[in-house]
């Protein structure tokens, strides 16, 4: 247990170091659209409250373990001391599952209906924003409904023993949907790919090939956000399931040891700000080579077109129509 509360411990720091270097690319080197932006950030800023109240949770953890190190019966917490602390642990851990789904429909929102979406783009991210607040409260609402707080918890991102049918329940069904979201992101991606060598060959205005280009990178930030987020999430929800089915010839220790280390949203905020940072330079780059290579060909078919209108024009000159 003490190897991972100090191995998780150094994955919450790092990642607080991250979410403000991500934070400060999107403020000073955004390359997305404003709502994406907006979510992106709200993203970080929720993935930061949420990895600063599991750092709260094992702190308390590890302050026990240690002061009762030689009464260990002492050392677990009276779920009636956890409500707050579970409360807010998995309201941002079911806002930051929510986030894949808002940035999964702004994606086809920007690339499907562009022209309207991008009229309201803080409209549309600020509804997502309190969609995302508002559905975690619902679920937990329903999960918590008959919660009775009394017995023992090992650490307080534990659910009441009688809600724990509900929660499992949930948490199934959220690791699913994330399953299904990250699929329909990664098909959305091929799709953009396609559709922008598709425009490439067939269009030929600036406008339309840059817009295709951009959508394009946007589509697969959003689909490497969200397929981290179903890995980390789906990866360490499967090792509780397979402890819990064996549970009987694995120590009490063992199990509780891994259940605290399968934490999955502490590693998804670890690697989505580097995702974030990552994509936002490569796509600083990718832009500019495109950028550039339109503007050569622009000034390619200028010098065609200048040249086209010398000859037209000399041609004239020697010789005039006659009447």
């Amino acid at each position: 247990m003490f190897f991972c509360h100090a191995f998780m411990s150094v994955i919450i720091f790092a990642s607080f170091y991250l979410s403000y270097r991500a934070l400060q690319t999107l403020k000073k080197r955004n390359m997305f659209g404003m709502s994406t932006k907006i979510l992106l950030q709200s993203s970080i800023i929720h993935g930061v409250v949420h990895q600063a109240i599991a750092a709260s949770i094992r702190f308390q953890a590890l302050y026990r373990a240690i002061r009762y190190f030689h009464d260990p019966c002492s050392i677990q917490f009276t779920s009636s001391s956890c409500v707050l602390e579970g409360i807010f642990y998995y309201h941002t851990n079911l806002f930051c599952s929510v986030v894949c789904l808002s940035l999964f429909l702004d994606c086809l929102a920007s690339t499907y209906i562009n022209k309207f979406y991008k009229s309201v783009p803080k409209k549309a991210a600020y509804t997502y924003i309190v969609l995302q607040i508002l559905i975690p409260f619902l679920v937990l609402d329903w999960v918590f409904s008959d919660a009775t707080y009394t017995g023992y918890v090992p650490i307080c991102n534990y659910p009441p023993k009688n809600s724990g049918d509900n929660f499992f329940y949930v948490n199934t069904t959220r690791i699913y949907i994330l399953w299904i979201i990250a699929v329909a992101s990664i098909v959305h991606f091929y799709m953009s790919f396609k559709h922008e060598k598709r425009i490439v060959h067939e269009k030929c205005d600036t406008n339309t090939r840059f817009n295709a280009f951009e959508n394009l990178l946007s589509a697969r930030a959003v689909c490497l956000i969200i397929c981290i987020q179903a890995i980390c999430l789906g990866g360490t929800s499967a090792i509780p399931s397979i402890f819990n089915i064996y549970r009987g010839p694995i120590p009490v220790a063992w199990f509780h040891g891994t259940i605290a280390f399968a934490t999955g949203l502490t590693f998804a905020n670890f690697f989505v700000p580097i995702i974030i940072t990552f994509e936002t330079n490569r796509i600083i780059k990718r832009r500019r080579s495109r950028i550039q290579a339109l503007f050569r060909q622009t000034n390619a078919f200028d010098y065609h077109h200048d040249l086209k209108n010398r000859m037209e024009s000399s041609y004239k000159k020697t010789y005039p129509k006659t009447t």
